[in-house]
């Protein structure tokens, strides 16, 4: 569903613009979490479920349309998607703390309560602040020929499949990873909030200056390389890693975050250096690399774990983490 939400988004948005949609998006989003908060059944809370997985891609999709159709120059890309993304990544370092303070006192329908709260001011600004933001035209084009287009280019196709691994690497660690600390490792939800607040830092400290250093004086390919080396080496440490001391376990997962946030804010930075803010059905597909990573990721992870322990799993994502950087090493680099 959220794959035909974002292949089908452009066609909608060139009818009715990216601020009304963006603002629909937005409210739908309010009401599927309250909807979850609310839920007293399996099947509506299945139902809210994936409609919010659904909508949060597309809220995205509408936002690098805006910013991108702002951007000026593109050898400041790196600079303004590393902004955004570290405004992004610093709501999510605190989140864990926050929802294990939540957690401690108050249930799960408290805790989507609570984030149906954040829709209304987002609502706000979008309807008093993002109306007067100059998004260029989109240009009226067929997805399937977009799609064409983006696999026989060497450069789109190659960071398509390091935005897909990247995005792989975050679906296995949010499934996956908290079940392994809990029910193998030992670690309670308190000490995971702690432990996933201290392993969301990197995307706050790294990612502002690594996006200045790529436009400025390395350009993108040797950060995203280093970022998937480093990210494959840590999901097999992850593998062998059995004792339930915080501060190894604060240690690796840092490591791990410091790979990611290179690679998340460099192939940010190279795919929109290629692209404008009116080439919607390229976004589109871009952006599509994350549900198709939610859905392909469980899939291995299952046939897989048919035949190891969870632990032993992350020697598999590690060596899938890895064909991202020989992918980041197949592209011609912006400097």
């Amino acid at each position: 569903m959220g794959l035909i939400l974002l292949l089908t988004a452009p066609k909608i948005i060139t009818k009715v613009g990216v601020y009304r949609y963006l603002f629909t998006v937005i409210a739908l989003e309010c009401i599927a979490v309250l909807g979850l908060a609310d839920a007293t059944s399996a099947i509506a809370t299945g139902f809210y479920f994936l409609l919010h997985n659904c909508l949060v891609p597309m809220i995205l999709f509408c936002l690098d349309i805006l910013l991108e159709g702002e951007t000026v120059l593109e050898k400041n890309t790196g600079k303004i998607r590393s902004i955004f993304l570290t405004i992004t990544n610093c709501i999510l370092v605190i989140s864990p703390l926050i929802t294990g303070f939540i957690l401690r006192y108050y249930s799960f329908s408290s805790l989507y309560f609570f984030s149906a709260l954040f829709c209304i001011p987002l609502l706000l600004i979008v309807r008093t602040k993002l109306g007067g933001v100059g998004a260029k035209s989109l240009r009226k084009t067929h997805m399937l020929t977009s799609i064409q287009f983006a696999t026989q280019n060497k450069d789109l196709r190659n960071i398509l499949a390091a935005q897909f691994i990247l995005q792989f690497f975050y679906a296995w660690m949010v499934i996956y990873l908290p079940i392994y600390l809990i029910k193998e490792i030992g670690f309670g939800w308190q000490e995971l909030g702690f432990l996933f607040t201290i392993m969301l830092l990197p995307f706050a400290l790294f990612e502002i200056p690594v996006g200045w250093l790529a436009d400025n004086k390395f350009g993108e390919k040797e950060f995203m390389i280093f970022g998937f080396i480093v990210m494959a080496l840590a999901s097999s440490v992850v593998a062998i890693l059995n004792t339930p001391v915080f501060l190894f376990w604060a240690i690796l997962l840092f490591i791990s975050r410091v790979g990611a946030s290179f690679a998340e804010v460099t192939s940010e930075s190279y795919f929109f250096k290629h692209v404008t803010g009116s080439d919607s059905d390229l976004i589109s597909i871009f952006r599509t690399t994350r549900p198709l990573a939610y859905i392909t990721a469980p899939l291995i992870a299952t046939l897989t774990l048919f035949f190891i322990p969870i632990g032993a799993s992350f020697l598999i994502l590690g060596s899938i983490t890895f064909l991202g950087s020989v992918a980041a090493f197949h592209i011609t680099d912006t400097m």
